[in-house]
């Protein structure tokens, strides 16, 4: 049975108390072709996703206070039916770090999977299941962060 996800609005973290408001977008790429005749690739929302989809979410913290907004960390789940694609997280100014549980996070070649037979692995990235970007520098009042990943509908 094919299963689709279906994305009708974009997706948008309610404000945290504080100076930053978060929002989530989730886009796909459409290839269009321009007036002069050339392809190109474009982001559009994603409305209708079919398995095997990439979808790219965009995390944008935006500082509405007067004040800067210092040791920003946005941690973002992974969406349950979807699958992180491995390499695809970035963030300017951010170092990302990956969860299997959302408690212990770490670089790639940290994360460990034990097997049921007491054996430990190392995790793939279809495993993560939670991507925090820590961004270095203050956000400014008036800027914003970005954050972007690609995941894809199992």
């Amino acid at each position: 049975m094919l299963s689709t996800l279906i994305l009708s609005v974009a997706l948008a973290a309610p404000p945290k108390a504080g100076c930053l408001e978060l929002k989530t977008i989730a886009q796909t790429e459409e290839v269009v072709i321009d007036e002069s005749g050339q392809r190109r690739v474009q982001l559009v929302p994603a409305a209708k996703i079919v398995p095997g989809t990439e979808v790219i979410w965009t995390i944008t913290a935006n500082n509405v206070c007067a004040a800067p907004a210092a040791n920003v960390a946005i941690d973002n789940p992974l969406p349950a039916e979807m699958d992180y694609v491995a390499g695809t997280a970035l963030g300017v100014g951010s170092q990302i770090a990956f969860s299997l549980d959302g408690q212990r996070f770490g670089a790639p070649d940290q994360l460990q999977v034990r097997e049921a037979d007491g054996e430990s692995r190392p995790a793939r990235a279809d495993e993560y299941r939670h991507i925090r970007f820590e961004f270095k520098n203050p956000i400014a009042p008036g800027q914003m962060a970005i954050a972007r990943y690609r995941a894809k509908l199992k």
